[in-house]
């Protein structure tokens, strides 16, 4: 069957909080940034990521850690959710610490290529 009839809004949140899930995501995107030979966004701009399937959003929590800036996509409407409740979270924590959110409203249009 389709992908996205497997992650329902329960499973989606289980998949999301499931810390075997989390240490395998984490594992599999630093491997990738490590194997894409990504900049080092400390010394040069940051890169900008399409995660197709990304699911919860747990690979572009790991590649915002890194210092790069991401952007999904996922045939499930849950597992989305559940990626963007993660991120507006982390927005409204930074508001609430005087942090405008780093990177996340950061427009790039203008930056020399």
């Amino acid at each position: 069957g389709h992908a996205s009839h497997f992650y329902n809004a329960k499973e989606a949140k289980k998949y999301d909080s499931s810390s075997r899930m989390i240490g395998v995501q984490r594992e599999i995107t630093e491997r990738a940034i490590e194997l894409l030979r990504l900049p080092d966004p400390t010394t040069d701009k940051p890169s900008f990521i399409l995660d197709v399937g990304c699911g919860s959003g747990l690979s572009g929590q790991v590649l915002e850690e890194h210092g790069h800036v991401w952007l999904g996509c996922d045939v499930s409407r849950d597992m989305l959710e559940v990626a963007n409740e993660r991120i507006e979270h982390k927005r409204l924590d930074a508001m609430n610490h005087g942090d405008d959110g780093g990177d996340m409203n950061r427009d790039n249009s203008d930056d020399d290529d």
